[in-house]
């Protein structure tokens, strides 16, 4: 990779020289956006696996979910992040985005099925996050598969 590693390591010690760095990589990320968009939407993927795993942090699920358009009519979120983390402490949920993003996902596509009893969104959201047959990261996959599709319609 040319000499841009070799860029970073020179500074690896150098807070202010790795902070003008990083801002010159994001400014690049930035316009790569706009004219090259799948570059920069991977590039953006791959940071946000090595910074969180594949999964939502709290900032990214709550905007994942406040895009949402509910079947009643609504938009974004029926729970707070902070009642589904209470939740998720409660039935040894690990990945806290991505079950706030289930939660609401399932609430907003079923409530006319499912009603508002939150005890049967925390049993399915929990069936889906730990379904046997998919990745870990299903959850975080299939919404920015979701994402890339949108982009392409």
């Amino acid at each position: 990779m040319h000499k841009l590693k070799k860029y970073w390591q020179h500074v690896e010690h150098d807070e202010a020289k790795i902070l003008k760095m990083e801002e010159v990589a994001c400014e690049a990320l930035e316009k790569l956006r706009w004219s090259c968009p799948d570059i920069f939407w991977d590039t953006a993927y791959e940071l946000h696996k090595i910074a969180y795993g594949a999964h939502f942090d709290e900032e990214l699920a709550k905007v994942a979910v406040s895009k949402m358009k509910n079947v009643d009519g609504t938009h974004g979120a029926y729970w707070t992040y902070e009642q589904t983390s209470q939740l998720a402490d409660q039935h040894g949920i690990e990945c806290k985005g991505d079950f706030y993003y289930v939660m609401n996902m399932l609430h907003s596509d079923f409530v006319e099925v499912l009603g508002n009893d939150t005890s049967n969104y925390v049993r399915m959201a929990k069936a889906y996050m730990c379904d046997p047959d998919a990745a870990e990261s299903k959850v975080f996959d299939l919404w920015i598969a979701g994402m890339r599709a949108k982009r392409e319609e």
